[in-house]
């Protein structure tokens, strides 16, 4: 884990990013320092041989304990170059809106350094995020191989609806919800032309639901783990070192295409983890992931849906 940690490196934003996203979207609302400070890179982007990956956190996690003893493990072990969001501004309980920019800010950061097409994989409020980005700033989409996620809630989850049913609830929250505003905006238009985008799930998610219609972008790839291996049941975290779930983004990775669960078979179905899971820092860290519950008690609360950004709208 410490040699895992000291092989990431904070690269400076090139001078010539800010100047050569202009007209390219909505501008950013957020200063450029603290959007740079938030990603960190292996040593061995600006030399990519192979197409690096972004890895995004959801609501209320942090990247070391979703991601460093499992996908950022097997992805370093593979030879890909490797950033990460460290974690989501105020941890993402906020208008997604806003921290959709820190998204968009790394994904054209990695691609100025690499060079090539970059690839995402988000968990939750991560893949989210991802989607939002691509959406709605018109030079992503050339920059950007795939987008793989899991169990990222495109047409919102009833867990939010629950969440929200007082009427007062955090803004991400409002923004989960099935009639939001926000994911309307988010699926009226077809996915962008170029990336492809892999929705993984699993129909025994405790906090997206129904499946498989929460994490379904029309038109895209929408594919729940039990398609594949009917007697798998991982929940909402457990999906981060599922066996299937990670044979699923690793064919959408490796090959042109989403990925095609037929390609992919059963050879993942004796497995619990994926091979390069270190079960120990899983088993010590992916607890320390589970802040959801006390994230939205302490975040502050509002009566509505943060209004739609002007460059959102119809």
């Amino acid at each position: 884990m410490a040699a895992l940690a000291a092989a990431v490196v904070l690269f400076p934003p090139p001078a010539s990013a800010a100047a050569g996203t202009a007209g390219a979207g909505p501008p950013l609302e957020t200063p450029v320092p603290e959007l740079a400070a938030a990603v960190r890179c292996s040593p061995d982007l600006q030399d990519a041989a192979t197409t690096p990956v972004l890895l995004v956190p959801g609501t209320a996690e942090a990247s070391e304990h979703v991601y460093s003893w499992g996908y950022q493990k097997a992805l370093r072990e593979e030879g890909r170059p490797v950033c990460v969001l460290d974690a989501l501004p105020g941890q993402g309980v906020g208008d997604i809106q806003t921290t959709a920019e820190y998204a968009v800010h790394a994904i054209r950061h990695m691609n100025d350094i690499a060079g090539r097409k970059v690839s995402v994989i988000g968990h939750s409020q991560g893949g989210l995020l991802a989607a939002w980005a691509l959406r709605f700033w018109p030079d992503l989409p050339a920059r950007v191989d795939d987008v793989v996620s899991l169990a990222s809630p495109y047409r919102g989850s009833g867990f939010a609806d629950v969440t929200c049913a007082a009427g007062v609830c955090p803004a991400f929250a409002w923004q989960f919800r099935p009639s939001a505003a926000w994911v309307g905006a988010l699926t009226r238009e077809p996915f962008p032309e170029g990336p492809e985008l892999t929705s993984i799930g699993s129909r025994t998610d405790e906090l997206i639901w129904p499946a498989p219609a929460a994490t379904a972008y029309p038109g895209e790839v929408n594919v729940m783990v039990q398609e594949v291996c009917p007697l798998r049941a991982p929940g909402h975290m457990t999906l981060l070192a599922d066996a299937t779930a990670y044979a699923l983004a690793q064919d959408a990775l490796a090959n042109p295409g989403a990925a095609d669960p037929d390609r992919v078979g059963s050879s993942s179905c004796g497995e619990v983890v994926f091979d390069a899971v270190d079960v120990a820092g899983m088993t010590r860290l992916l607890g320390l992931a589970g802040g959801l519950a006390e994230a939205v008690l302490t975040a502050p609360y509002t009566t509505a849906e943060p209004p739609l950004r002007a460059y959102a709208r119809e």
